[in-house]
């Protein structure tokens, strides 16, 4: 038995018309589906439809489990509708996978304080589960405690999603659990058994200089690199680029934080990669968007859209062999069109590398994935489940 799976999108037309035109689609590539998880993720022009939307999809395919969000811009398997009225669907029939929905509200996670209680609230009963799928309100969730308490509690379990995007204040994120509408927290499932699914985190980054250990830091303050000061060592590395290098890092300049420090080498998928914030000539520190401490090996990297381009494509590749059955696609609302030249970029690469298949997704306030076996959330980042057929 394989996964079937079917994906649809529609945009620039009433509700009505995108949902009729999407479950069309659906029915169109698998006439005998009986969907298993159901996932919907519609723009903020229908943030007081979203009950609508949930209850018509579930009438119309009968699937068990359906979650979605509202977001900025959706991506469906040939477009990625940015900034105009659009919705996207996703279906998976997924036999030998048990599928265990939950909710996570605000008061929930401070309640969940043991070891035990965090269990129950993630879905961990029985067999463990093989992955999770979290969708989440930036505004209330705190989303660092809930991938650390994974990591923690279910270690090595992939967790892929994102934080829903576009809204401006809380209350106004629309989050669908079956048959109800959340504003808080998040929704997401346990899949457990024997699950097929693969994930694919391009950070879009590209190394440069050399592996540096922390020598002296402070919260997110970088004192010294290798015993000398941070400034000092940055200063250096970049005047000894060429030219055109030098050009990428005034665009874009970033800091990885290697998530094994035991490792001898380096390559891509080993960093954890940080904004860096800031720098202060007087004192020679560097302020970064992360926690740093002693001991550390960080590297500086670059982006911009051809290191994006060509990190995706490079990990896609290594993924190469048996077709996927589907894929869920979430990309960061900073790439699209503002960080390519192109629209449709994240998806267009991924059907041109794996081949077509049913594709949806949306743009994130902040994607979520696993680097180095443990789970973080993301920026400027492609976070990408593949389900093998």
């Amino acid at each position: 038995m394989t996964s079937r799976i079917a994906a649809a999108s529609a945009g620039k037309g009433p509700l009505n018309k995108l949902l009729d035109e999407a479950l069309a689609a659906v029915h169109r590539q698998q006439p005998e589906l009986h969907p298993d998880l159901g996932l919907c993720f519609l723009t903020n022009h229908f943030e007081d439809d979203v009950e609508q939307v949930a209850r018509r999809l579930r009438e119309a395919t009968g699937v068990k489990t359906l979650l979605g969000c509202t977001a900025e811009s959706v991506i469906g398997p040939e477009h990625e509708h940015e900034n105009q009225p659009a919705l996207a669907v996703w279906f998976a029939e997924l036999p030998g996978v048990e599928l265990r929905p939950f909710a996570i509200e605000m008061a929930d996670m401070g309640a969940a304080n043991s070891p035990a209680a965090f269990q129950s609230l993630v879905q961990v009963h029985g067999d463990p589960p093989a992955c999770y799928l979290v969708l989440g309100d930036p505004f209330t969730l705190d989303i660092d405690a809930l991938l650390g308490g994974i990591n923690r509690q279910v270690p090595g379990v992939p967790v892929f999603g994102g934080m829903a995007s576009g809204a401006e204040a809380p209350g106004q994120t629309g989050l669908i659990w079956n048959d109800e509408v959340r504003h808080e927290g998040a929704v997401g499932v346990a899949l457990a058994g024997d699950v097929p699914v693969r994930t694919v985190v391009s950070q879009g980054c590209r190394p440069i200089g050399k592996p540096l250990v922390i020598t002296r830091a402070e919260r997110n303050i970088i004192h010294t690199l290798g015993g000398r000061k941070a400034l000092e060592v940055l200063n250096e590395i970049f005047h000894a680029l060429p030219t055109s290098e030098q050009a990428l890092a005034r665009q874009g300049l970033f800091i990885g934080r290697a998530i094994n420090e035991q490792k001898e080498t380096f390559q891509t998928g080993d960093f954890l990669i940080r904004n860096l914030m800031g720098a202060d000539e007087t004192t020679g520190v560097l302020a970064v968007n992360d926690l740093v401490r002693v001991g550390i090996t960080v590297q500086f990297h670059v982006r911009n859209a051809t290191t994006a381009d060509a990190e995706l494509r490079s990990m896609l590749k290594a993924e190469a062999g048996a077709k996927p059955a589907g894929a869920l696609l979430f990309s960061c609302n900073g790439r699209g069109t503002r960080m390519f030249p192109m629209p449709d970029h994240d998806v267009r690469v991924l059907q041109e590398v794996l081949g077509p298949m049913p594709v949806a997704g949306f743009f994130c306030a902040g994607e979520l994935g696993p680097v180095g076996g443990k789970n973080f959330i993301h920026g400027h980042t492609a976070s990408i489940a593949l389900f093998k057929a």
